[in-house]
């Protein structure tokens, strides 16, 4: 997830409200566990996105310009004015998400290798090399949720549907146009569906609770087969994002190891807790206690916070800043 993408002033262009020390190190936010979450149910998400949405309303970037800027800042504005309803802040919340959603009705891909997907026309602009178009699991998987809680609260068909088509492209693999990669064999949601494989630990998490979502909430068997089988396989290779002190952000083989920022290292903690309350597994526990651990170590933090400049050194965020660097050149846009 790239705290890029939330706005929370609601200017013209999301993203651009933090300092270039918090982009740097992707510091300027902190998202705690959902306070309304039903285990057994679709209500509250396992994540709080209630700071992601200050007013109850639509990102003007996303009404003129769709596809330019990240849509999961759209879909988490979305996710935090339900989850402020919920909360009893008042019925213009509730509006807000249903506007939030009908966007995304309204912006929803037909046909091809993106049908059911909300596409960015745009490179991604750091980090990664990804051409549009594209899409992204993580958006894909958020909106799901989005949209089966408002069916839930609305019985609105619409919604329903526009659920199930988003899981579409999670199932084509990232080559042939979806945002699917394998992952020790796996199949694996892809935040950004790069070649080779980025593997974002966050992303995928969030991606699977969208097939969750429409498992639990639709009642549909396939989704719930492919949440499962996701799990399984987060569970399976959840060591891979271990560095032995502190967690990693994505598993792409980029020059220097991409450990989490502070922030998305306590997010993975939150997840994975989230994750074994949903759908138990041992190793996501076990993980989640190791993470947590490791936070608590003033030596272990320094060291990725140190690790994590490093990072951003070798594949910085701002193209100008590439540009002044000889190793870094092309690694940023």
């Amino acid at each position: 997830m790239s705290a890029d993408t939330a706005d929370r002033a609601g200017t013209s262009r999301p993203g651009r409200y933090r300092n270039p020390a918090e982009r740097f190190l992707s510091s300027s936010f902190r998202l705690r566990r959902g306070q309304h979450v039903d285990p057994a149910g679709v209500r509250g998400y396992p994540i709080d996105f209630s700071s992601k949405a200050e007013q109850p309303t639509v990102l003007p970037g996303f009404l003129g310009e769709p596809g330019r800027y990240l849509w999961v800042a759209h879909v988490q504005r979305g996710l935090g004015s339900f989850e402020r309803w919920l909360a009893g802040e008042g019925e213009e919340w509730l509006e807000g998400a249903r506007r939030a959603a009908g966007v995304l009705l309204e912006r929803q891909a037909s046909g091809g290798a993106h049908d059911g997907g909300w596409v960015q026309l745009r490179p991604y602009p750091h980090t990664y090399v990804l051409e549009p178009p594209w899409v992204s699991a993580m958006a894909q998987g958020e909106a799901a949720s989005l949209l089966v809680r408002l069916h839930g609260e609305t019985g609105e068909e619409r919604y329903a549907e526009a659920a199930t088509r988003a899981l579409r492209p999670m199932r084509v693999p990232s080559g042939e146009g979806g945002a699917s990669a394998l992952l020790d064999g796996r199949p694996f949601p892809e935040e950004y569906p790069t070649d080779p494989p980025s593997f974002v630990l966050n992303g995928a998490i969030f991606a699977l609770w969208g097939l969750r979502d429409v498992a639990v909430g639709l009642d549909d068997a396939d989704a719930r087969g492919e949440f499962e089988a996701g799990v399984d396989a987060l569970a399976a290779s959840i060591e891979r994002w271990d560095t032995g002190g502190w967690s990693r952000y994505d598993l792409h083989p980029h020059r220097v190891v991409n450990v989490s920022s502070r922030a998305y290292h306590e997010l993975h903690v939150a997840q994975l807790e989230a994750m074994h309350d949903l759908a138990p597994r041992a190793e996501l526990r076990a993980a989640a206690d190791r993470f947590a651990g490791y936070a608590t170590s003033p030596g272990r933090r320094a060291a990725a916070l140190g690790r994590k400049a490093l990072f951003r050194l070798a594949e910085p965020r701002s193209a100008r800043v590439a540009r002044l660097l000889p190793w870094a050149r092309g690694a940023a846009r």
